[in-house]
């Protein structure tokens, strides 16, 4: 039933969609980086319906539950450090989702900015090996969710080496800028 609902909200939203503040329905593809200000990589292409109906665990045992990638729709007693904001009084599912009074989902560029927009505050994180806090531009925000998982899933699973980019492969995942 839950793969069912998921492949139905995906399939309701056929196409690309572009970064939306917030929606309330799961996108079959999104475009990471459409404005990148990098002159070498440009968009990234991501297929959300594969990462939230595969098993994409990095042991490749299990569905990635919504909170891996969007981490404030959870209740504050869920949070993990460093995450420290917290969006829901549930934890975001498909079927949580879909319930009349739920709250929509925000993009992750609703919080992570574009880095030099000041329009908000830019969440930031600090390593104790930094002198200075990280700020969790999107760029940065991107780069640590999907690097972080995608090196845990190739050290789990080495057969995945070089099918599955980490983080020093960056042409798998931009397209060529310009």
């Amino acid at each position: 039933m839950k793969y069912t609902i998921i492949l139905l909200l995906a399939l309701v939203s056929l196409g690309l969609v572009a970064q939306e503040k917030e929606s309330k329905t799961q996108p079959k593809e999104v475009t990471l980086s459409k404005d990148s200000q990098s002159d070498k990589y440009g968009d990234v292409p991501f297929n959300h319906e594969n990462h939230s109906i595969k098993k994409y665990s990095p042991d490749g045992q299990a569905v990635l539950s919504c909170v891996e990638c969007h981490h404030t729709d959870q209740p504050p007693a869920s949070l993990k450090p460093p995450l420290k904001t917290s969006e829901r009084a549930v934890l975001l599912t498909t079927e949580s989702l879909a319930a009349a009074d739920a709250k929509p989902v925000k993009s992750c560029r609703a919080c992570h900015l574009q880095a030099g927009d000041d329009s908000a505050p830019m969440p930031a994180i600090q390593y104790p090996d930094k002198p200075a806090p990280t700020k969790l531009n999107n760029e940065v925000a991107y780069h640590l969710n999907c690097n972080i998982c995608h090196d845990k899933a190739i050290a789990a699973r080495p057969a995945l080496k070089g099918k599955v980019p980490g983080s020093n492969d960056c042409i798998p995942c931009h397209k060529p800028a310009g």
